[in-house]
C-alpha cells in the first residue's frame, strides 16, 4: 500500500541488527519516517547468525531493498544508524577489511545507484531505542513486516 500521491522528497530510515547468539538468530529492523517525523513503514526480520557488523549492513540493506520495491520511492533518503562502522564506512572515513563486510558494503552501494542521494548519519544508541527494540524482537521471532 503506498501512502502518497506524489512521489516523496525525502525517507528517514533507523535501522538496526541485534544478535542471539545462544539461539544462533539475528534480527533487523527498520523505520522509515516521512519528512514530518511520521513512520509509514516499520520492517523487521528474523536472519541468520552474523556478525554485529554484518547485522548493522543487513538491517541497512533490508530497507533499501523495501524502500525500492516500492511503487513510488524517495529521491532522497537520510539512513540514521547507531553504527559507527557502518556509518564511517558507507561514507568513506573508513575502509572495510573483512571480507564480509566488503562484500555487504558492495551490496549495499549496489542499491545506493536507484536513488538520487544517500546520507549516512551516526546517532547515538539513545536516539534509536525503537529499531534496536524492533529488532531485538525480530531476533525473538517477533517479525513485522
Amino acid at each position: 500500500m503506498n501512502f502518497f500521491s506524489v512521489r516523496p522528497r525525502l525517507f528517514i530510515i533507523n535501522t538496526d541488527g541485534a544478535l542471539r547468539l545462544e539461539m544462533g538468530k539475528t534480527g533487523l529492523a527498520a523505520i522509515v519516517r516521512d519528512e514530518k517525523g511520521q513512520i509509514i513503514y516499520l520492517w523487521s526480520r528474523q536472519d541468520k547468525p552474523m556478525t554485529c557488523n554484518e547485522a548493522e549492513y543487513a538491517a541497512a540493506i533490508m530497507a533499501l531493498e523495501k524502500i525500492h520495491a516500492l511503487r513510488n520511492p524517495p529521491y532522497l533518503l537520510r539512513i540514521l544508524s547507531d553504527s559507527q562502522v557502518l556509518v564511517h564506512q558507507m561514507s568513506g572515513i573508513a575502509t572495510a577489511r573483512a571480507p564480509a563486510l566488503r562484500q555487504m558494503q558492495m551490496k549495499l552501494r549496489g542499491l545506493l545507484v536507484q536513488f538520487e542521494k544517500v546520507e549516512f548519519q551516526h546517532i547515538p544508541r539513545e536516539q534509536n531505542r525503537l529499531a534496536d527494540a524492533i529488532a531485538n524482537d525480530a531476533a525473538d521471532g517477533r517479525e513485522m513486516r
